[in-house]
């Protein structure tokens, strides 16, 4: 073994507890003034607890003196960070004094004096396959990036920047970027508050850099782009009828805000009548459907969804009556292993919150053992948000109450910008983007108990189930046709069309022919998802493999060819 490599495997992580405990214990004095002043300037909780991603993205509670306020506007969010960002919370972080709680977080393992800075947990669905390679390692105290710009740097610099230390790691960089850090501490420089100028979030950049150049109109496509966000073009439908006859029939429901804050009220209702030890998750997820059992501070451990002869398949965790197990069927798609999955882990006592977001159209929707279910409407309808719960026995203990119309003006001022960029009205795609893309990043923020927007709930009881179904199914049956011929490139999963009704159409494939594909659909103006990209310590499994092909009520049979011309231009070049 090289001395570097060495000294990246044993010695680095010796190093950094001898001198994060010596620290820790030289500077008790500074950190216990602090504390009482962060007490009396800024309030209760001292220390702000947030979870990071650390070494393979597994999720840990950052800790840090707080230095804002916890200020609410009147659409129920937290105020931008610049306003609730006080004189003595500057002070802080331009001292880093905010920072040095994080000697707890290296002693305990989480981290290390140096390395990648660890960002938010929400940036992890944006990272493309070679910027993965920063959670190697555990994230920093400090990084090559912080002594060279910090937050000045534009994200791709500082994502170059930590990619060059992975490649780098030796002991006499680390006493460099440790020796510049203290020069950077005491001179106060690139000190930037997130929000303040135009740094953009991650989440934003990414969707900004991915669709601002837009694509061309070809063949029979409708408008000149296929997928991304929903828009509305003011001819939309309204409806009042307090029964909506395709949703689930429940002891008990509510509409929510999203589907994340539908999680919520079903964590709240469980907790109120439960003693939770441990919360079992799908392996294939996103960060968000987790977000709820994170910010509580539950244990989290995944069960593996693997793929298997066109179905998803489901690994049963040990679980038992003091566990949460939550789940999903996938894509809107035969979900005969989920109900059979669901079977078992209720038999071993545990509570069932489905997730039915993707098979939300599907004739029998509910699996029978559930306890809860939730769905995110707006993943199928073109509505600034919304979600759903349902509870099968009893009442929920609490529902959303706070009135939310004003959270979504700026949200639904973007959806009909869309439209009029569809329409060649506007010429730049980039305000309704950043719009869009910065409310997306702001979900995380929003009180938990804001209810769904009127207009989102009028689009709701207006809406046109049997041809939003009819249109689904027939574009995806377009799609399977269309792509029969390469079956040697992709797989599709089994589904029946006079049963199912595809959220997407998921195809199949090897990670480096995926991730070209997708690219070369992005510069056709065709963007397709990938659900979903982050790992978080669970298998790695599908969330390599797959692309979600479009397949929505939006879009014609020309659409569809359209897409399907595009993949087999794509597939020739592979040959």
């Amino acid at each position: 073994m090289s001395k570097n490599g060495l000294y990246r495997s044993y010695i680095k992580r010796i190093l950094d507890v001898v001198l994060s405990m010596v620290a820790l214990v030289f500077l008790s004095p500074l950190l216990l003034i602090t504390a009482v002043l962060v007490r009396v300037k800024l309030g209760s909780p001292v220390v702000f607890k947030q979870p990071r991603p650390g070494k393979d993205e597994k999720v840990f509670f950052l800790l840090k003196f707080r230095s804002m306020t916890n200020e609410i506007g009147g659409d129920g969010r937290l105020l931008p960070d610049a306003q609730r960002l006080t004189k003595f919370g500057k002070f802080l972080r331009a001292s880093s004094l905010d920072e040095l709680l994080e000697l707890i977080n290296i002693i305990k393992g989480d981290m290390s004096i140096v390395g990648p800075r660890p960002l938010s947990i929400f940036y992890l669905p944006h990272y493309p396959s070679n910027l993965r390679k920063r959670h190697d390692v555990r994230p920093g105290l400090t990084g090559l990036a912080q002594v060279n710009g910090r937050n000045n740097l534009p994200w791709d610099d500082r994502f170059a920047m930590d990619i060059e230390y992975m490649d780098k790691i030796s002991f006499w960089l680390d006493v460099k970027i440790i020796l510049a850090t203290i020069l950077k501490v005491l001179k106060h420089s690139d000190i930037v508050v997130r929000g303040a100028n135009q740094v953009k979030d991650y989440g934003t950049y990414c969707v900004l850099k991915q669709e601002k150049a837009g694509g061309e109109k070809t063949g029979g496509m409708k408008y000149s782009e296929i997928g991304s966000y929903f828009w509305l073009d003011g001819s939309e439908k309204k409806g009042n009828q307090e029964f909506i006859s395709w949703l689930p029939v429940m002891a008990d429901d509510c509409f929510t805000f999203s589907g994340r804050n539908a999680i919520n009220i079903a964590i709240r209702d469980i907790l109120n009548n439960h003693k939770i030890d441990i919360v079992y998750a799908p392996s294939y997820c996103c960060i968000s459907m987790l977000q709820e059992f994170i910010d509580r501070g539950l244990k989290i451990e995944f069960y593996n969804v693997g793929y298997e002869s066109g179905r998803f398949t489901y690994q049963t965790p040990q679980c038992g009556a003091h566990s949460v197990v939550l789940t999903m069927s996938y894509f809107g798609l035969d979900t005969s292993g989920v109900r059979s999955f669901i079977k078992e882990v209720q038999k071993a006592g545990a509570i069932v919150i489905e997730d039915i977001t993707h098979s939300l159209l599907r004739k029998d929707v509910v699996s029978e053992g559930s306890d809860y279910v939730v769905a995110s409407l707006r993943k199928w309808f073109p509505i600034p948000t919304g979600g759903w719960i349902g509870k099968k026995f009893g009442q929920l203990s609490e529902k959303p109450e706070m009135d939310s119309n004003h959270a979504v003006e700026e949200k639904i001022a973007a959806m009909h910008e869309k439209y009029s960029y569809l329409t060649g009205k506007i010429k730049s795609k980039e305000n309704f983007l950043l719009t869009q893309a910065t409310f997306e990043n702001e979900l995380i923020h929003a009180d938990r108990l804001l209810k769904i927007d009127d207009t989102s709930l009028g689009i709701v009881k207006g809406i046109d189930i049997n041809g939003v179904i009819n249109q689904r199914r027939n574009n995806t049956e377009i799609l399977i046709d269309g792509l029969a011929d390469l079956g040697t490139l992709i797989s599709v999963p089994h589904m029946d069309l006079s049963v199912d009704v595809p959220l997407f159409l998921p195809l199949i494939m090897e990670m480096e022919k995926r991730d070209s594909l997708r690219n070369y659909l992005i510069d056709k103006g065709i963007y397709c998802p990938v659900h979903w990209p982050e790992i978080m310590g669970a298998p790695v499994g599908v969330r390599e493999n797959e692309l979600s092909l479009v397949c929505d009520q939006r879009y014609s049979e020309g659409d569809m060819l359209a897409i399907v011309n595009a993949i087999h231009t794509w597939s020739k070049a592979q040959n």
